[in-house]
């Protein structure tokens, strides 16, 4: 007991009676044994003690040791003179009342202190018991601190956490005090039946002495440890049981009491806001984790950046990484993140750092939309991007941060330039022969009496040739798009070699009498393959060296079986291709540089068809350069042998 509660009355005592009043801890040592020992067999009241001839009287107030009040030294009226106070018979009576009323005062107030002090422990705890709870926002790692929290607060053996399904029976049901296996041999966990059924119904606290007596006990399964005591309390958030205490077996005592019930009760309250934080914050990840899923899934590449001592990108989605080429891992400084990536403008100047649209954006709070740049990757490789940049406002309308989208739009741009170069090409390659035609057409329908027989025989052939190869374009321009828009799928079958290459190059040989067609062919080739398709391919192989080789030189076509294939090709006598030419002349609309420099009409189809064709067979096709000249086109195809086909 505080020393500000005692000195006030033991001075007014001591001032009222005339005798010195203190506690026994301040007496003299021989006194102070004195005391104790007498009041320790008299316990609590007064009690009179004589030490060296002098009075005193004793008073405890507690059981604690040094509980004694000491009222003395003093003499009686009939003991021998000494220099202390005087009391006769009628003072010592009102002295050892005073002293006892003033026992009575220290006991009421040392129990208000212990109270106090209980009190500001509980608080203690308490406290930290709702520190730990609420400090911790992983669920289930919320629900073990508020299992184990109420154990210690309660002082049960045995505690759990039962959480409640939309049906009222128990989903989860979490335990302390009983080990792994103690659960493994108990098997099956409960399901909210019997006292935990009744205090989801209930909702509100339960404290019984003896479970097993209660009129809704269901009893224990096997194995299962015995309980009595029992206090099952509620968590409750806005009207919904979020879940249920249950604790059992109190420690040191024949059942819970109010206070536990009062502690486990504010531990719940504290509870329910912590699992709703808890659940909050997983539902919140769960968004989190779906968002950067959808994220990533989208086919354009996002950034986000934020302003700082240093601009930081904070964000990027996989499609970020593969489109600069190289992998992008948050957080990285802006000026690292452009340093890879050089930028530059249609013109192939370089981009400065102000102009770049995610730099204006958090700089400038500027919205850049569809802004075209050229991006260098550490590959070497530059492709074509746009960009759309915006800010964030914060509530204060200051930038806090910017969304940068861009997507690769280098196929885009490579198809805008085939489509143009394509438009050119054909507008020339059609105007070509149609101004022969109309212009030889024209002559004859206009001077055909004036002619000669080898001037109307010479214009007829231009009209001949040009038809030709005006039917011959147009035709490949049709086949192309039947097999991009899949009107024309292959319908292999077994197609004899011999008879389908004289077909295509009688056909041919009408078109061209002045060329000689030579064939090599091993006997009893067989194809599987679509016999229309195959005579285009060889129709545009053939047409490619009837073109390109001078007159009276032979065009020959071989055939002959290769490990299951059948390899067939078109070989001419003509100056060949060169070398730096081969990647290309299978890409569509590439002619190589020997033809243009020719002045030979063509598209740049026929190759790129033929490739098409043998690739939709499964094959493939090459150019070899002979040592002796010319150019040889094969390819393979999938061969049948005769026995297969028996």
């Amino acid at each position: 007991m505080p020393l500000s509660v005692i000195k006030p009355v033991t001075e007014a005592l001591s001032k009222a009676i005339g005798v010195p009043v203190s506690l026994v801890a301040s007496a003299p040592s021989p006194v102070r044994r004195a005391m104790m020992a007498a009041t320790e067999q008299h316990g609590v009241g007064a009690v009179a003690v004589q030490v060296n001839h002098h009075r005193y009287l004793a008073c405890r107030y507690d059981t604690a040791r040094e509980s004694v009040v000491v009222l003395g030294p003093y003499r009686k009226t009939d003991d021998p003179p000494q220099e202390i106070a005087t009391l006769d018979a009628d003072a010592e009576g009102r002295a050892i009342a005073a002293l006892h009323v003033a026992s009575v005062g220290f006991r009421s107030a040392l129990e208000n202190e212990r109270n106090r002090l209980n009190l500001a422990s509980q608080l203690e705890v308490v406290s930290r018991s709702v520190l730990a709870v609420t400090s911790e926002l992983e669920l289930n790692t919320v629900l073990r601190r508020i299992v184990d929290l109420a154990a210690e607060l309660a002082g049960a053996r045995y505690a759990a956490l039962g959480i409640p399904g939309s049906d009222g029976e128990l989903v989860s049901f979490i335990t302390a005090g009983v080990t792994a296996e103690e659960e493994e041999r108990i098997g099956e966990r409960p399901h909210g039946h019997g006292i935990l059924g009744l205090l989801l119904r209930e909702q509100q606290t339960i404290r019984l002495p003896d479970l097993t007596l209660h009129p809704e006990s269901v009893g224990f399964p096997p194995n299962h440890p015995p309980m009595r005591t029992f206090l099952g309390v509620p968590i409750v958030a806005r009207g919904t049981v979020l879940g249920n205490l249950y604790l059992t077996e109190k420690r040191y005592r024949s059942e819970f009491t109010d206070d536990d019930a009062r502690l486990v009760e504010l531990l719940a309250r504290h509870a329910a806001v912590a699992i709703e934080n808890a659940r909050l914050y997983a539902a919140l990840d769960e968004q989190q984790v779906r968002l950067r899923t959808i994220i990533d899934k989208l086919p354009e590449a996002i950034l986000v950046i934020e302003p700082g001592a240093e601009e930081t990108i904070t964000m990027a989605n996989s499609q970020a990484s593969a489109l600069v080429g190289w992998p992008i891992t948050p957080p990285i400084s802006v000026d690292h993140f452009l340093a890879q990536n050089p930028r530059f403008d249609s013109q192939g100047g370089r981009v400065d750092r102000s102009s770049i649209p995610m730099v204006r954006s958090l700089q400038a709070g500027e919205t850049i939309s569809r802004h075209e740049l050229r991006l260098l990757r550490p590959s070497g490789e530059m492709i074509t991007i746009l960009v759309n940049s915006t800010p964030v406002h914060d509530q204060t309308g200051a930038v806090s941060a910017a969304v940068v989208v861009f997507q690769d739009i280098t196929q885009i741009k490579d198809a805008e330039q085939l489509k143009d170069d394509f438009l050119s090409l054909v507008s020339h390659e059609l105007r070509t022969p149609l101004t022969t035609i109309q212009g030889g057409a024209a002559m004859l329908l206009r001077d055909w009496d004036a002619l000669d027989d080898e001037s109307r025989h010479a214009f007829l052939s231009d009209i001949a040739s040009e038809s030709r190869r005006l039917a011959s374009l147009i035709e490949n321009m049709v086949q192309l798009s039947n097999i991009r828009a899949g009107r024309h799928p292959l319908a292999t079958e077994p197609v004899l070699v011999r008879p389908l290459v004289q077909h295509t190059i009688h056909a041919e040989s009408r078109l061209v009498t002045d060329r000689e067609f030579r064939m090599a062919l091993e006997p009893n080739l067989m194809l599987d393959a679509d016999p229309e398709w195959v005579d285009q391919v060889l129709r545009n192989l053939i047409h490619n060296a009837v073109k390109y080789t001078p007159d009276g030189l032979p065009i020959e076509v071989e055939a002959r079986r290769q490990d299951g294939w059948v390899e067939m090709a078109v070989r001419d006598y003509g100056p060949g291709i060169e070398e730096t030419d081969l990647p290309y002349v299978f890409e569509r609309f590439h002619r190589s540089s020997g033809a243009r420099r020719s002045s030979k009409p063509g598209m740049g189809l026929g190759l790129y068809l033929a490739r098409v064709v043998v690739e939709a067979h499964g094959g493939r096709i090459w150019i070899e350069s002979p040592d002796d000249g010319g150019l040889r086109v094969a390819f393979l195809l999938p061969g049948i042998d005769e026995d297969e086909l028996d």
